[in-house]
């Protein structure tokens, strides 16, 4: 059994509350609700990130039939111009004239719908232009809102790690002033609890503990030397004795 003074005993509730602070400091710089609002913006982003990319791909493709519909509608001019022309030129019989005069109508024809297919085309690759616009746009304002959520953030960690820092510091001067064994007695008592290291007990009743002690527990408790380090056998916590 550890031996220490009531005094040191009692500063141990001194440790227990810094280190309670402590702990409850940590579990607010790991849960601060801007975390998960930067991570929903972060998922909206990557969202529409993917969205864009499809719509730039899109787009590319829509542009490729643009230029293969405006191709097909250059050449056929010309060759309607190349017939024209020879249709028009000197020593060219009726028979031919005639048979160059029907392709050139049927040229008309093939350009007057390859014309109505490019405007079409148009308006699609105006209507992709703009979806892909208006995505950038929404990226932007994501990233303008991440950017501003993270300064927050970056807030919020200074405030909380600036009293982290300074409750650490008060936890190590504490426990420099207590005996080394008594430290570490309470040390791997809230290791085994996952927190809870001393509670205060006045008489019978436990503050800080959500057990009860027995009538047995009780009487040996009182029994014990006023300098015996008292812990509970059953909830591996030191009991200190304020009474």
């Amino acid at each position: 059994m550890i031996r220490a003074a009531r005094e040191d005993q009692r500063r141990l509730l001194e440790l227990q509350n810094l280190d309670s602070r402590l702990a409850r400091l940590a579990h607010e710089r790991r849960t601060l609700p801007v975390l998960n609002e930067i991570r929903s913006l972060q998922t909206q982003a990557a969202d529409t990130e993917k969205e864009r990319i499809r719509a730039a791909t899109h787009l590319a493709d829509l542009r490729r039939e643009l230029t293969r519909v405006e191709d097909d509608v250059e050449q056929i001019r010309q060759r309607s111009a190349r017939y024209q022309a020879r249709a028009q030129g000197a020593g060219v019989s009726a028979k031919d004239a005639a048979a160059m005069e029907h392709e050139i109508a049927l040229l008309a024809e093939r350009t007057s719908v390859l014309e109505d297919a490019e405007l079409e085309q148009m308006e699609l690759v105006d209507a992709a232009e703009k979806r892909l616009a208006a995505l950038r746009e929404e990226e932007a304002a994501i990233a303008g809102r991440i950017a501003e959520r993270a300064a927050d953030r970056d807030a919020e960690f200074e405030r909380l790690d600036s009293l982290i820092a300074e409750t650490s510091g008060r936890r190590e001067e504490l426990a420099a002033r207590l005996p080394a064994n008594l430290v570490e007695l309470y040390d791997d008592a809230r290791v085994t609890t996952g927190g809870l290291g001393a509670v205060a007990l006045y008489g019978s009743r436990l503050e800080g503990a959500s057990f009860e002690l027995s009538l047995t527990d009780l009487a040996e408790i009182r029994a014990a030397p006023e300098d015996a380090v008292l812990v509970s056998e059953d909830h591996d916590v030191i009991l200190v004795r304020m009474d």
